[in-house]
């Protein structure tokens, strides 16, 4: 990836104090609820990435393949240098999708492991066919927060080969430790550690695309382990909401250069 990238960084955006009776009447968004928001993914740009082509309409300028890209936002973080983020909450999917070739669009967000059994798998592309010719994604489905400036939620999903990677990840989460109040160890909250997600180059015999890495940081600062365990309650209480288009692009465009998924 190259050095002298021309990506914006985000600036922290000023508090403006305002009088009282200027608040009193709320927000105006007190009837919207969490349809009327758009999570974020955090995505790794890959070589065919509409950001990355400059004649796209989604092209992000100083985009580059390998950097991980903000779904909502349209901010680009260098892969290499990576982000430090705190994992919320954790959900398997087996996402059920209509081929792009036949048009496209998310069929089924809510099939649970048992609807593998009722598909074939292609031979050529090791794709979950189902008997109407719809495709099976699983999908690995981490809540986070990306510590840029102020926290923001996100979603980080992880498909086909990056699955491995979801599962390394989990594991540290097992294995990690706190003491409670008596000074006993105990297993962790998965909000305990910071971790560090960056990108690398990965290959196999089909050959090679951009993936993600995910290594410990450090310890999350008590601020944002309570903004943690806030948005772990939700997730889990299914208050919110992910709109699972979001990261269809990212499958196709990650496909043709990785052929497993």
């Amino acid at each position: 990836m190259a050095e002298n990238k021309e990506i914006a960084e985000k600036k922290a955006t000023p508090i403006v104090t305002f009088d009282d009776n200027l608040l009193a009447g709320g927000t105006g968004l007190e009837e919207m609820t969490t349809e009327d928001f758009a999570i974020p993914f955090i995505r790794v740009l890959q070589p065919l990435s509409p950001q990355v082509q400059k004649q796209d309409g989604k092209y992000v300028k100083g985009a580059s393949a390998g950097d991980l890209y903000n779904t909502v936002t349209d901010e680009v973080y260098d892969g290499e240098k990576g982000i430090s983020i705190v994992p919320c909450a954790y959900t398997k999917k087996y996402l059920e999708w209509i081929p792009r070739e036949k048009g496209g669009g998310l069929v089924n967000p809510n099939h649970d492991i048992s609807i593998l059994s009722k598909c074939v798998r292609d031979e050529v592309t090791n794709r979950f066919i189902t008997p109407d010719g719809n495709e099976i994604v699983e999908t690995a489905q981490f809540f986070i927060l990306v510590l840029e400036d102020e926290p923001q939620q996100a979603v980080l999903a992880f498909t086909s080969t990056q699955l491995g990677v979801a599962r390394k990840w989990s594991t540290m989460l097992r294995m990690a430790r706190v003491q409670n109040n008596k000074g006993v160890s105990v297993g962790a909250p998965m909000f305990a550690y910071t971790y560090k997600l960056t990108t690398n180059t990965q290959s196999n015999e089909k050959g090679s695309w951009n993936g993600y890495s995910v290594n410990q940081e450090g310890i999350t600062e008590l601020s944002v382990a309570r903004m943690a365990k806030d948005f772990m309650t939700a997730a889990r209480a299914g208050d919110v909401q992910v709109k699972e288009e979001q990261q269809r692009d990212e499958a196709v465009s990650t496909a043709k250069v990785d052929s497993t998924i």
